[in-house]
């Protein structure tokens, strides 16, 4: 659940930010949800979220935007796609929670203890500077913005190495730039 204080100091208001929501790409879809639970119930990682996938479209759709944004749910979707897969509604919602992250950074809403906009935020830059993800670049940027949590991922760097599963130097695709180029180029309805 979203901390207590910081959603009462959200002070944008809910219903805006539920319309902005809807005109995100995709955002009406979440409108056709039936609540069935089917994503709920797909999702490898919903005993981590404070909101399962159909909680979350359920407190969107009644206009409590400040508690959807400060939730962790959107963070902790590894884009699977096993609940669009298996949606009876053909709801896409790895791209809504891809739009829900993007509101959260974009009106700086995540809730303070929460460190995973850190690690999105580190893992497109690694992405846009290189073309494409580097273990080693990705856990350098977290660590600048967390660097109390370096020492306890140390150990499972150093055997991630001895086995060749961690590159240390950080190599680039053939052309970045045209990633770089993909990722800034938003679909209609996803602008900022």
């Amino acid at each position: 659940m979203a901390e207590q204080g910081f959603v009462e100091s959200f002070t944008m208001e809910e219903e805006k930010l539920q319309q902005e929501f809807y005109e995100s790409h995709h955002g009406k879809e979440i409108l056709k949800c039936i609540q069935c639970g089917t994503c709920s119930g797909s999702c490898p990682l919903t005993d981590q979220m404070d909101h399962a996938p159909r909680e979350l479209f359920s407190l969107i759709r009644d206009g409590f935007m400040a508690d959807a944004l400060c939730s962790n749910t959107p963070w902790f979707c590894v884009s699977c796609y096993q609940c669009m897969v298996r949606c009876p509604r053909e709801i896409p919602v790895t791209d809504l929670m891809y739009a829900l992250k993007q509101m959260a950074v974009s009106h700086d809403v995540a809730q303070p203890s929460n460190k995973m906009p850190d690690l999105y935020d580190a893992f497109s830059r690694e992405v846009k500077r290189a073309g494409k993800m580097n273990e080693t670049g990705l856990m350098a940027r977290y660590g600048l913005k967390h660097p109390l949590d370096m020492p306890a991922k140390t150990g499972l760097a150093l055997r991630l190495y001895r086995r060749g599963r961690l590159a240390i130097k950080s190599d680039k695709t053939r052309n970045p730039d045209q990633i770089r180029r993909m990722m800034e180029t938003q679909p209609e309805g996803m602008e900022k």
